[in-house]
Order: structure tokens, then C-alpha cells, then sequence
């Protein structure tokens, strides 16, 4: 089964789906868009839950509680690298090892890459890795929003935010993590980003 692979070190792994977002240039709410009759904050949070021991809805808004876990953004309105703060808060307070974070408007990452990326953490004592992320092309040259943190990120990610840091990549910059190259299909899956209504017609 899917998920079996990742070892204890990075367990209890929490899935965190990103779903804050205004979706000020989709025009409506893309959590509750339908992609083959799912949702896409379903679509990331079953592929979540293949691979994780929990899943979590991250969003400052209000949002259907048949969609799972909700919780709350500590910081409405400042972003994803916000929503990855407050998923690293809760993992911290449930004694979680790690979390596995997934934007919602990824609709195409599914549970072999989250395994991948997942796998991209294990390191050694004398090699921790903090965070790994999948690679990309384009810049940054990694997704932020399709990585995993260990739970420590949890103070450097509050001390960026309180700095008035913004951008999600700058908590895998900070802690030097590492970019998982994956297979050239789980390659395409990431580099499918639904910003406009445009964009689902790539994601199917």
C-alpha cells in the first residue's frame, strides 16, 4: 500500500492541504472546483491521506467541515508561507515528526509523489534534511507548496513571518532543503499550477 515506505523518522507525518487562497485571478472559490467530479482540496487531501497518518485542511475561510479537518490560518491574509506556519504549529502540538504540505491548486500530484518528495527527507545524523521539496523548472527551481518540513522548521518559519517574510520559498531557502528529482510524469504533475480558469484544461 501506498505509503508503507516512509520510514519512522519521518512519522507521525501530517498532510496539510493549502487552501487559503483568494483566488483572486480564478474568479471563484478553487478548493470547491471540480476536477472529474472531485474537488481539487479533495483531490490533494486523498492523496494526502494515502501517504500520511493525518490530513488537515489549511484556510482562513470558511469552509465545508464534510471536507475533513479544517484549521484555522494563525495569520489570515498573509499567504501560504502563513498557512505553512500554522500546519507546522499543529504538528508541533500533536508531537508529529514531520509535515507534508500541498497547495490545493496542484490538482495533478498524486500519492506516488508525495512519496517521493517524502522520501527525499531521509537523511542521517550527520546529514539531516529539514524540508525537501519537488523540483521544477522555472524560478525557484522547486515547488514549495509539494514539500515536506520536520516539525523544527516551526520557529523558523514564525521568525520569517514576523520579519514580514512572504514568500513560501523562503523557509526551504532558510533551512537549506534539498530538491527531489522526480520521474519525468510525476515531473508534469507538479508543473501543473491552477492559477486561471484557463489552467484546467491543462490539469485534465
Amino acid at each position: 500500500m501506498t505509503g508503507e515506505q516512509i520510514p519512522l523518522s519521518l512519522r507521525p507525518m501530517i498532510g496539510a492541504v493549502l487552501a487559503g487562497g483568494e483566488s483572486r485571478r480564478f474568479g471563484r472559490d478553487k478548493a470547491a472546483t471540480e476536477i472529474e467530479g472531485v474537488p481539487m482540496v479533495l483531490r490533494a487531501s486523498h492523496a494526502l491521506a494515502a501517504v500520511c497518518d493525518d490530513v488537515v485542511i489549511v484556510s482562513s475561510r470558511s469552509v465545508s467541515e464534510s471536507w475533513g479537518t479544517v484549521l484555522k490560518d494563525l495569520r489570515p491574509g498573509f499567504g501560504p508561507l502563513a498557512g505553512i506556519e500554522s500546519a507546522l504549529h499543529h504538528a508541533f502540538n500533536n508531537q508529529a515528526a514531520t509535515v507534508f504540505v500541498l497547495a490545493t491548486d496542484l490538482p495533478n500530484v498524486g500519492s506516488e509523489v508525495i512519496e517521493a518528495v517524502a522520501l527525499g527527507a531521509v537523511g542521517s545524523d550527520a546529514n539531516r534534511v529539514l524540508a525537501a521539496a519537488a523540483s521544477r523548472r522555472g524560478d525557484p527551481d522547486f515547488e514549495p507548496l509539494c514539500a515536506v518540513y520536520r516539525t523544527e522548521c516551526v520557529d523558523v518559519v514564525t521568525g520569517l513571518l514576523d520579519r514580514g517574510e512572504r514568500a513560501a520559498r523562503s523557509l526551504f531557502e532558510a533551512v537549506d532543503g534539498k530538491k527531489v528529482v522526480l520521474d519525468s510524469g510525476s515531473a508534469r504533475a507538479v508543473s501543473v499550477n491552477v492559477n486561471l480558469p484557463a489552467d484546467l484544461d491543462r490539469a485534465l
